[in-house]
């Protein structure tokens, strides 16, 4: 079983940054979405792909989904905004 506290002190900076494409823009980093939609595929502005397998956590909802990089998109209730915890870098 995946512990939220397990990863957190795996993550060097635990500041949570507010930003709508997550970990395009901040890899590694604990991001705040403010979306339902989450998509694991490649960045659309400069084809890198996401570099970590990230926990996903809807924030009002509490449903936790795995995210992969290169894998499917991942829906949360309507009203959900999500926080993305990386778990570990991935290949």
């Amino acid at each position: 079983m995946i512990k939220l506290e397990n990863i957190l002190k795996s993550i060097p900076n635990q500041e949570i940054v507010e930003c709508e494409r997550g970990q395009w823009d901040y890899p590694g980093r604990i991001t705040r979405v403010p979306s339902n939609r989450i998509t694991m595929q490649p960045d659309p502005k400069t084809g890198n792909p996401i570099e970590h397998i990230l926990l996903i956590i809807g924030d009002q909802s509490g449903k936790k989904k795995i995210g992969i990089p290169g894998g499917k998109d991942l829906f949360f209730p309507a009203d959900d905004s999500v926080t993305e915890y990386p778990i570990k870098r991935h290949k």
